[in-house]
């Protein structure tokens, strides 16, 4: 018989995208992802995120509010709207920002991660969007 740990230690890794410029952050938060038993891609800017999320379709994506080429909010409306063209379930998408509260709200975001960050906020998150019953597979 198979106990929910058992399961849990099972489960196929989801596929989670980053969108950040910075560097340090994005690797930082890549680390808590991975260790949480998921796989990560990183886009070091908005146009990066929008060919490796059509391309990847990740389970899950954190992208940065401010990024060059396509800012984050941008980014949720093409994606929001990708998945309304194809008639899918958008993945969810966790803003972050270091200081636009009231635009991350506005984006349309289904969660802001104000920066800096701790692991149990990600974690939350995590277990929020991709550990949850009936989370899509990546």
């Amino acid at each position: 018989m198979e106990t929910s740990d058992d399961q849990q230690v099972r489960r196929e890794p989801k596929l989670v995208l980053i969108a950040d410029d910075e560097a340090p952050i994005a690797e930082a938060l890549a680390m808590i992802i991975e260790a949480a038993g998921h796989r990560t891609v990183i886009a070091k800017h908005g146009e990066a995120a929008l060919a490796l999320a059509r391309a990847e379709r990740p389970a899950l994506i954190f992208t940065d509010l401010m990024m060059p080429r396509l800012d984050g909010a941008s980014l949720i409306k093409i994606l929001r709207a990708d998945a309304a063209a194809a008639g899918i379930a958008p993945p969810p998408i966790v803003l972050m920002t270091a200081g636009g509260l009231y635009e991350a709200h506005q984006a349309g975001a289904d969660a802001v991660l104000p920066k800096p960050f701790n692991l149990t906020e990600v974690e939350a998150l995590l277990t929020r969007f991709l550990d949850t019953p009936g989370a899509d597979e990546a």
